[in-house]
């Protein structure tokens, strides 16, 4: 019997995020936009194929899209976060542990496995019950190791009609890790590659066979990690998911700001998103530091930055508290006539909301007003965000960040529910 790592990766996150909803676009290139609609950050293996690199500014290739029939989104971060949220929820129904690395990643963990034959018969159900439930597509990678985990779903994805790949014996790692890149193996990345390659190392398997004294020396012990990884011996175990120490929320705005009004709507509609988030995770700030960045000469992009902090006498999580603090920040730090690009708010020195003492005078006034953000908190989880909103967030919003090409929220919002019509 022996523990098992099995790295679950949702392929194409954003964009098969796009396709759940809409299936028309199932075997078309299809790229996803970053903030403000300026560079790819989502590829469709069709749009892969046309050439369209990651991260390639989006009007440098927006006729292309075009001639191609390239389908075109903004991100929507809503739907990713909430089917990202139900992905992992199911993978930790059907994990013994599991640790959530990132939006569409997480690692799984099975001990006392005596056969590996079967963790990939569960892999496969896996697989299947997270298409049909979710929509979105699992590659699954198999190994003693996290290390090796990683090299198996690399694997797994070039044979995604199967989508799990067993790394589990030692002749099957042998076979892989002989023609495995050493740039591709998790960790080591370009820079360390030209020092490896230097030394004879080009590939995983070359690396597996190297002393782990010499290693040690070169890499230290991060190094030789690596290398007992790649042999086998498990030496990262999964790392369970502290409380942020700090939240951060800003945007850069989808036009050049001037006016403070403008600039206070925006601050306090991101002060909102981080109180949530704070919220989320039973806790609260002691101190908000408010930011700003402006354009001093677009020409040669020349930028400015501010900042403050502010504390409070009590932790809190109170929103129109903070908003009203974030404000008074912000009417400080703005100068006018000056050219906004982007502003934002840290929420600092979190601690859990146990942990705070209650004013003698107002205690009982402030458990009434946690109890009513947690309110507003569930009635838009329920009907959608800001379906309760406060004033100082404004309705027109103009400043928003460009999203010309965003899908609808279809998971998160009431009015985005698809229409089903009877013929």
């Amino acid at each position: 019997m022996g523990k098992y790592f099995v790295l679950a990766d949702c392929n194409n996150f954003y964009v098969s995020c796009e396709r759940v909803f809409n299936p028309k676009l199932e075997g078309c290139p299809v790229i996803v936009l970053s903030n403000n609609d300026g560079c790819v950050v989502a590829r469709s293996q069709e749009a892969k194929q046309l050439g369209i690199k990651m991260g390639v500014p989006y009007f440098q290739i927006k006729d292309f899209c075009s001639r191609m029939r390239v389908f075109t989104y903004s991100s929507n971060y809503q739907l990713y976060g909430d089917l990202s949220e139900r992905v992992m929820r199911i993978l930790s129904e059907m994990a013994e542990d599991i640790e959530v690395y990132s939006i569409d990643e997480s690692f799984l963990q099975y001990s006392d496995i005596v056969n590996p034959e079967d963790l990939y018969v569960h892999c496969l159900d896996i697989k299947r019950i997270v298409k049909k439930w979710v929509g979105v597509p699992l590659s699954l990678g198999i190994a003693p190791t996290k290390t090796l985990a990683k090299v198996a779903t690399d694997f797994a994805k070039k044979n995604r009609s199967v989508g799990v790949f067993n790394l589990c014996s030692p002749e099957m790692q042998k076979a892989v890790l002989q023609n495995y890149p050493i740039e591709d193996v998790w960790g080591i990345g370009s820079r360390l590659k030209e020092s490896l390659n230097a030394i004879g190392i080009h590939t995983a398997w070359e690396f597996r066979e190297m002393d782990s004294i010499v290693i040690r020396r070169k890499m230290g012990v991060v190094g030789e990690r690596m290398l007992w990884e790649l042999r086998g011996v498990s030496c990262l175990g999964l790392e369970e998911v502290a409380p942020k120490k700090s939240i951060t929320c800003s945007r850069s705005f989808g036009k050049v700001i001037t006016e403070v009004s403008e600039l206070a709507e925006a601050l306090s509609n991101y002060v909102n998103t981080a109180c949530i988030k704070l919220r989320k995770q039973n806790c609260c700030t002691h101190a908000i530091s408010v930011f700003t960045e402006t354009i001093i000469d677009r020409q040669t992009g020349t930028r400015r930055y501010a900042s403050m902090v502010s504390s409070f006498a009590m932790a809190t999580h109170d929103t129109p508290q903070i908003i009203t603090r974030a404000k008074q920040c912000l009417m400080q730090l703005y100068q006018e006539g000056e050219h906004y690009k982007k502003c934002g708010v840290v929420l600092l020195d979190l601690i859990p909301e146990t942990s705070v003492i209650p004013d003698l005078f107002l205690g009982g006034i402030n458990q009434k007003r946690s109890t009513i953000m947690h309110i507003v908190d569930g009635i838009n989880a329920n009907y959608g965000k800001n379906s309760l909103f406060y004033g100082a967030m404004g309705v027109s919003q103009e400043w928003k960040m460009r999203s010309d090409k965003r899908s609808p929220h279809n998971t998160t919002s009431w009015k985005h529910l698809p229409i089903a019509k009877a013929i």
